[in-house]
């Protein structure tokens, strides 16, 4: 069995570090010659995993059609903004193998569109009229890669359109230390690992401006009320959102020393630097910022009231002061908790 995994960042790696316990060909497609080689060379990726070493069935290439030849199975873990970009190199490759699926491991939406990252996907398989041949899957939930790279347990949930074998692809990617769960609501699932990442960044902001614990449960706790509002009105299902992909990611990426998003909020905060000069120095991308663009347009055509995600999209592009917006939502007009 041969994995083609379409990225070298930290998920990536750590993910095709997992396969390798069973997958007897792991190849990571990279863009960057020096993550490449040291992959290659080292056995490790310092820039995103240090100290990890990486198992001799796993390698990496700069060429796409030597990741592609022969795999059984496509995952795709790239930023969500050039899914769309890499996919249409995937879809247009020869290199690519009849019938195998594509999944997606990158959590948010595509800004452009407002469009769920499967959906790019099959987008791009379509133009290419290879759509009827690729079942797209997703796989998501709280998985910091730093984690997963050291094999403390981790579950997460596969979900993808019919026709696919999911429960196949389930037993495959599950593994001692990861384990995969199923859930036939494909849209709800991606909703909800898109979304979790604006909560994390208002939760660091919170953090940053010096608040508690009574602030973080009140903003994670609100974050669900506006997630299910947004999902439920995408076609999404309530029960998916207490699950994995609501819940578990939501705690998981709002309180983790891990969690890019929620330290990228308390950086916001604390330093001096404005949001888009923070930006430009970070190594890793910052989802949230992109799915709070693309949750503040969806509320808007859809007539949902998002206030916390209004008030981060406020701070992260209009320049206004967190205290400020944190203030203001505290002094909303006051109204029943569950209306």
């Amino acid at each position: 069995m041969k994995a083609a995994i379409l990225g070298t960042g930290a998920w990536a790696s750590a993910f095709g570090r997992h396969l390798c316990h069973k997958w007897e060909r792991v190849v990571l497609w990279g863009v960057k010659p020096e993550q490449v080689d040291s992959i290659n060379q080292t056995g490790t990726n310092p820039a995103f995993l240090p100290g990890i070493l990486l198992p001799p069935n796993l390698r990496a290439t700069l060429d796409l059609d030597d990741c592609l030849s022969h795999a059984d199975v496509v995952f795709s873990v790239v930023p969500s903004q050039v899914v769309r970009e890499v996919m249409a190199k995937v879809a247009a490759s020869e290199a690519l193998p009849r019938g195998v699926p594509v999944i997606n491991l990158a959590k948010g939406f595509e800004v452009k569109t407002l469009e769920r990252l499967s959906q790019v996907i099959d987008e791009e398989l379509a133009r290419s009229g290879r759509r009827a041949e690729h079942p797209v899957g997703v796989l998501l939930g709280p998985s910091h890669a730093e984690e997963v790279a050291l094999e403390l347990p981790t579950a997460v949930v596969l979900s993808g359109q019919p026709g696919g074998d999911w429960s196949h692809w389930q037993t495959w990617i599950s593994g001692p230390f990861f384990r995969v769960y199923t859930n036939a609501d494909m849209t709800g699932v991606e909703i909800a690992t898109g979304f979790k990442n604006i909560i994390a960044l208002a939760v660091g902001m919170a953090d940053g401006l010096g608040t508690g614990d009574n602030t973080r449960g009140t903003i994670m706790t609100r974050g669900m009320v506006e997630l299910s509002r947004l999902g439920c009105a995408l076609g999404g299902r309530p029960e998916t959102f207490s699950g994995l992909a609501g819940f578990g990611d939501m705690i998981t990426t709002c309180i983790s020393r891990h969690s890019r998003n929620r330290n990228f909020g308390q950086a916001v905060t604390e330093g001096t630097e404005g949001p888009q000069k923070l930006l430009e120095r970070q190594v890793q991308v910052v989802e949230g910022v992109y799915m709070t663009q693309a949750a503040l347009k969806l509320s808007e055509k859809h007539g949902i009231e998002l206030p916390i995600t209004k008030q981060v999209h406020d701070v992260l592009f209009s320049g206004k002061p967190p205290r400020q917006a944190m203030r203001e939502l505290m002094e909303r007009q006051l109204r029943p908790e569950l209306e």
